[in-house]
């Protein structure tokens, strides 16, 4: 029998979520706790890639989710008039599993909240853990609301400003501001975007997705000042400013934006924590551990691995705990360094256009090598790791 028997989860996203619906579904008791009030989940959409489907098939979710999204198998590069420069086929998937689904943040999340309560999760929202007490055989969480409690381990999903973060290293590590910022919204579906797809402009990069058959969402990527912080009333006209530079649909969906657009901004500022992810019986995964650059859509999907793969890890084995959270950090490293390389390494490359000059030559570049790159990411991503 598992000496696992009772497991805190502090936070209530992706792998969250996916981590505590793991536990819960091999009998270990989680209560699952989330800093804000509810669950209206911030966002516009989110692609799951096949190795993330698998790991929802594995919890039982896959047909609904399937069943909630836009599934594809390739995507395109164009230049910022939507002139082709590449088509790539996804190297992801199988028979059963697509290489891509994607839906909305929302939705995604409704299904996740909704299998973890049926595997008998114990969810509290507006709660957080102001101290940690690690001793031999347990560790206890003081809460914000006075209470505490004694669990078999701790496991940090707080995200990107994660609080077990910090009671674990402090701050020598923490989010950094790459000097790139994104912009994306939601809007009805043009019919020729089949599939994940990338506009080179000149000093950015655009881009839609599609998330149901009449749903897609465009996004911008380009710098912006570290310290930007911009009012929620000038969004619209701040993207419009943005993507002056694109035709095709892009020019008509600038164009539509006014102050009723459901305009999201963020600065990406990538995180990658060495290993190993753990101290004692407090252990981190997902934003808290590793944040990238949107560009291979991994970061909800890494989240999910390390959920599913931290209640594997954990629940396996005769060893004491600290060697199977060993394990659980060396499996995760290895794979989150790749994406965290890879998709910081794109957006560098993109991002490195800034002339009509560059871009002549950054099409010659992607024509001949795009596929490639991405094919070789594919071969990684898509190996088995349940």
């Amino acid at each position: 029998m598992s000496d696992i028997r009772r497991v805190l989860i502090v936070g209530g996203g992706v792998g969250g979520l996916t981590a505590a619906t793991a536990f819960a579904q091999r009998g270990v008791e989680v209560l699952l706790i989330e800093r804000r009030p509810t669950f209206e989940v911030p966002g516009v959409g989110l692609g799951q890639p096949a190795n993330a489907l698998r790991i929802y098939d594995a919890l039982g979710l896959l047909p609904e989710i399937l069943a909630s999204g836009f599934s594809y198998d390739r995507m395109w590069i164009f230049d910022h008039e939507r002139e082709p420069i590449v088509e790539h086929k996804f190297l992801l998937g199988d028979d059963r599993v697509p290489a891509f689904c994607a839906l909305s943040r929302l939705r995604l999340h409704e299904i996740l909240l909704a299998a973890a309560q049926r595997a008998g999760v114990h969810v509290r929202t507006g709660l957080t853990v102001d101290k940690i007490v690690d001793e031999t055989d347990q560790v206890t969480a003081a809460f914000s609301d006075g209470g505490s409690a004694s669990f078999d381990f701790i496991a940090g999903f707080d995200g990107i400003r994660s609080t077990t973060r910090h009671y674990l290293v402090g701050a020598a590590f923490a989010p950094r501001p790459s000097g790139y910022g994104g912009w994306r919204v939601q809007v009805p579906r043009h019919a020729n975007v089949r599939g994940m797809e990338f506009l080179q402009g000149i000093g950015g990069k655009t881009g839609a997705m599609p998330l149901a058959d009449d749903l897609m969402y465009v996004f911008h990527i380009r710098p912006e000042a570290p310290d930007a912080v911009f009012r929620r009333e000038d969004y619209a006209g701040l993207f419009r400013q943005r993507l002056a530079g694109y035709g095709s649909y892009v020019a008509e969906i600038a164009t539509a934006l006014d102050e009723k657009s459901d305009i999201v901004y963020s600065p990406i500022e990538p995180l990658l924590l060495p290993w190993p992810w753990f101290r004692g019986r407090v252990v981190l995964g997902g934003d808290a551990a590793h944040t990238f650059p949107p560009h291979l859509t991994q970061g909800a999907a890494m989240a999910a691995e390390d959920g599913y793969i931290l209640a594997r890890e954990a629940l396996t084995g005769d060893v004491p705990l600290q060697t199977r959270l060993m394990r659980y950090s060396q499996a995760r490293y290895a794979r989150c360094a790749f994406v965290y390389t890879f998709s910081y390494q794109w957006m560098l490359d993109e991002q490195s256009v800034r002339t009509a000059e560059d871009l002549a030559a950054a099409r010659v570049e992607l024509k001949t090598n795009a596929s490639a790159r991405i094919a070789a990411s594919d071969r990684i991503l898509d190996s088995r790791i349940i």
